[in-house]
C-alpha cells in the first residue's frame, strides 16, 4: 500500500515548481475584468487621502486584499509560508495556507502551516479539501485549525482539478450537505472556495446562509487543470485547460444568489483588477502566484515590497477616480461591456449600478 503522506508531500513540491517554472495560465479565457469600467465620481482626491482599509472578523485590515492559500505540508514549505506571513502581518492583510491534508496524514508536518509565532498579529485562514469532510470528523477538523491558531477555514471544492489529478478524489457525493453542516460545529467562520474554476450562482445559492463567505477563485489566472496536466505528462486534462467561470462573472453570479461576503480571486494581477472587483461588490480580492513569485525572488522582503507597492498603486487609482474610501468605491457607477454583459443576461445575474444600454434593458 502506498504511503499517502509521502505522496501528498511530493505533490506539494511539484505544485510549487510547476506554477513557478511552467506556463500554467489560462491560454485564451480571461477574468473578464477588462469588460468592466468604473466611472469616476468627478471629485479630485489624492491617493494619500484614500482610506483603503476595511474590516474582517471585526478587525481592521490595510486594504481589501488577502493572500490566497498556496502551500504547506512539506518541510521546505515552512520557509515559504513563514516569509509570506511575516510580510502579510507587516502590511496588515490576511493570509491563507495550503491544504492541511498533509498534517492530517502526518501530524509532524503541522509546523509547516503554523506561522503565527513568527509573524505576530495575523488573520490566518486554514484550508482543507471539501471532499475530506466525508472522511474527517468535526472534532479532528477543529483540532487541525486550533493547532495552527487559524481564524477561519477555507473549504476548497475542486472537481475539475481532482478529475484530472493522477491520484485525485472524484467522489463529491454528499459534500455540499457536509459543507452546510460543518459551520455549526467548528468555532471558526467557514469560507467556500474554488481553486481556479469559479463558483456558479447555483452553488452560491445552495450554501447561502450556511457559510460565512464565498471565495470565487474564478478562471483567468492559474489553471490547476493545467498544473495537473503537467503532472500527468499530458495523460489527463489538456482538453479541459480552458474550463471554468471567469472571475468577474463568478463574482457577479455569486453576489446575485449569496447574501454574505463574496471574495474575488483567480487572475487578480493589478490594482485595476482590485478596484473593479470592489466596485462590482467583492468584499476582498485574493492573490497567489504574484506573491509566490515575489517570495521566491527575495523572501519576506520581496513579498512586502510587492504588497506595499500594490496597495500604494491601488490607493492612487481609487483617488484618481474620485473616491476616498472603500464604501464610496463600492457605490461607484460601473459600465459593463461585452461579452460579460451578454453572459450576465443569459445567466440572470444582475449586479448593481450598470449604466450601459444593454444591461439597463436586462433590469
Amino acid at each position: 500500500m502506498p504511503d499517502e503522506s509521502k505522496e501528498t508531500q511530493s505533490r506539494k513540491i511539484e505544485h510549487i515548481e510547476i506554477v513557478l517554472n511552467k506556463e500554467t495560465q489560462y491560454r485564451s479565457k480571461t477574468t473578464l475584468f477588462e469588460c468592466i469600467e468604473v466611472l469616476p465620481s468627478g471629485k479630485r482626491i489624492s491617493g494619500e487621502d484614500v482610506d483603503a482599509s476595511t474590516t474582517l472578523l471585526g478587525r481592521k485590515i490595510a486594504a481589501p486584499i488577502f493572500i490566497s492559500g498556496m502551500t504547506g505540508g512539506h518541510p521546505s514549505t515552512y520557509e515559504i509560508n513563514k516569509n509570506i506571513a511575516v510580510a502579510a502581518s507587516r502590511i496588515g492583510i490576511p493570509m491563507g495556507v495550503g491544504s492541511q491534508r498533509a498534517m492530517y496524514e502526518k501530524h509532524d508536518l503541522a509546523y509547516t502551516y503554523d506561522v503565527k509565532k513568527a509573524a505576530g498579529d495575523l488573520i490566518l485562514i486554514g484550508n482543507m479539501g471539501a471532499t475530506k469532510l466525508l472522511k474527517y470528523d468535526d472534532r479532528k477538523i477543529q483540532e487541525m485549525l486550533d493547532s495552527i491558531n487559524a481564524d477561519m477555514l477555507a473549504l476548497h471544492t475542486n472537481p475539475a482539478q481532482e478529475s484530472v489529478q493522477p491520484e485525485g478524489d472524484i467522489d463529491f457525493r454528499g459534500v455540499y450537505s457536509r459543507i452546510c453542516e460543518v459551520g455549526k460545529s467548528i468555532r471558526q467562520p467557514v469560507i467556500l472556495k474554488e481553486v481556479g474554476n469559479g463558483i456558479s450562482k447555483e452553488v452560491a445559492k445552495r450554501v447561502d446562509g450556511k457559510v460565512y463567505a464565498i471565495d470565487v477563485q474564478g478562471a483567468g489566472g492559474t489553471t490547476w487543470v493545467g498544473v495537473e496536466t503537467y503532472r500527468s505528462k499530458g495523460a489527463y486534462g489538456s482538453a479541459f485547460w480552458e474550463w471554468g467561470i471567469p472571475t468577474a462573472l463568478s463574482v457577479l453570479e455569486s453576489k446575485s444568489a449569496f447574501h454574505g461576503p463574496v471574495w474575488a480571486s483567480g487572475g487578480i494581477r493589478t490594482p485595476s483588477d482590485i478596484v473593479k472587483a470592489v466596485a462590482i461588490g467583492a468584499d476582498m480580492s485574493g492573490m497567489a502566484k504574484p506573491v509566490l513569485v515575489s517570495e521566491r525572488r527575495k523572501g519576506a522582503e520581496g513579498v512586502y515590497d510587492y504588497l506595499n507597492k500594490l496597495i500604494m498603486d491601488f490607493r492612487n487609482e481609487v483617488g484618481s477616480l474620485g473616491f476616498s474610501s472603500m464604501e464610496e468605491l463600492k457605490n461607484a457607477e460601473v459600465k459593463i461591456g461585452e461579452p460579460l454583459a451578454s453572459l450576465l443576461k443569459q445567466r440572470g445575474a444582475i449586479p448593481k449600478n450598470m449604466v450601459n444600454k444593454e444591461v439597463q434593458e436586462i433590469a
